[in-house]
């Protein structure tokens, strides 16, 4: 009889000290559940690309065999799916190169530590009084984190070993409603990245800290943050690199003067991001403006769900005289991981020559 209060008093400790844990758990088999079967329509066990909705099929499809499989589509939603938080690690699965360095840096503005990765070339300690240019990216996903992306580290890593203009590669957390300011949320992602954190990395590390050495480059909602930011602070920036962002909610934004209503998903929040806050709005001001334009670069892979958003967005660039270049990768959707595989060098290279033609 004793060993069972035992028994039921271990169990207890652990339900409550691995709650939120077990709560995870349950919440992440109940998607499997319902989200599996509706997706795989002809029941057979896996989620074929024709049954995956049009330009997003190869996020779950991790080992890229044409199919999703319960694992993949577990897996999918556990790294999709966790709180929001100012601080992480990147997702155990992930081989990371050692130069890779986790970061923080404490805000005033929030009065919270925020976490960042930043690639550090090997070069950086070869040369004790060389200073580097930087390059800064955006996360896709809401809420995203600086740890989401990190898997591009491995392509930034092979391109700067051969490169005679490394850069510091950092991966930014842009807060719980990706790379805005958001007061219901109580959450100012554009705030602690333009205020804080570039003048951090600046003080924190050998930079050159200057426009033409700074680079931008986000994709999905971090491709949407890149081109509000380049137009925002053009004196911040010498390149940016957009990838992957949906222009027509950016469009949405402006019509509805400031709110967010993202059609796509089934979530009944509506967020204010402030009025004139959105790309259209902000291209056609900074023109008016007169200021220096940086050099922008949009990319997209053919198959992704924004591509045409990415096409009309770049037809009114051109209306407006805005000058831009663009990076098309074919049979690639929405995935930042695939594009880097195949032109993830001229990304790394876009930047690169932006910052030698400055110079």
């Amino acid at each position: 009889m004793k060993s069972k209060w035992i028994l039921l008093g271990l169990f207890l400790f652990i339900l409550i000290t691995q709650f939120k844990n077990f709560l995870s758990f349950v919440s992440t088999e109940i998607g499997v559940y319902f989200g599996f079967g509706e997706l795989d329509k002809n029941l057979n066990g896996i989620v074929e690309k024709q049954e995956w909705p049009k330009g997003s099929f190869s996020l779950v499809d991790f080992d890229r065999d044409g199919q999703i499989t319960k694992y993949e589509f577990r897996e999918f939603i556990k790294e999709f799916s966790n709180e929001f938080s100012w601080e992480n690690n990147p997702n155990e699965k992930y081989d990371l190169p050692e130069q890779l360095i986790k970061g923080s840096f404490f805000s005033d503005s929030m009065s919270i530590d925020v976490g960042y990765f930043v690639y550090i070339p090997k070069s950086y300690t070869e040369q004790p009084d060389r200073k580097f240019r930087t390059v800064y990216y955006l996360h896709g996903g809401r809420p995203g984190n600086e740890a989401r992306e990190v898997f591009i580290s491995n392509f930034v890593h092979k391109f700067i070993d051969s490169s005679s203009n490394p850069a510091l590669y950092v991966f930014v957390n842009g807060g719980e409603l990706s790379h805005y300011n958001s007061e219901d949320l109580n959450s100012y992602g554009e705030n602690i990245f333009i205020k804080e954190l570039i003048p951090h990395i600046d003080k924190t590390y050998r930079t050159i800290p200057e426009s033409f050495a700074r680079g931008l480059e986000g994709f999905s909602q971090g491709g949407r943050g890149a081109t509000r930011y380049m137009f925002k602070y053009p004196e911040l920036f010498g390149t940016v690199s957009a990838g992957g962002g949906s222009y027509t909610i950016e469009k949405l934004i402006q019509d509805s003067s400031g709110y967010e209503n993202d059609p796509r998903d089934n979530s009944e929040d509506i967020f204010f991001v402030g009025e004139g806050n959105d790309t259209w709005t902000l291209a056609k001001k900074h023109k008016d403006s007169g200021k220096k334009t940086p050099k922008l670069l949009l990319w997209s892979g053919d198959r992704d769900m924004n591509f045409e958003s990415i096409k009309n967005y770049s037809n009114y660039l051109k209306d407006l005289g805005i000058d831009y270049s663009s990076l098309i990768a074919e049979g690639v959707d929405h995935n930042s991981f695939a594009f880097y595989e195949v032109m993830g060098a001229e990304l790394f290279k876009f930047h690169e020559e932006g910052y030698l033609n400055a110079k």
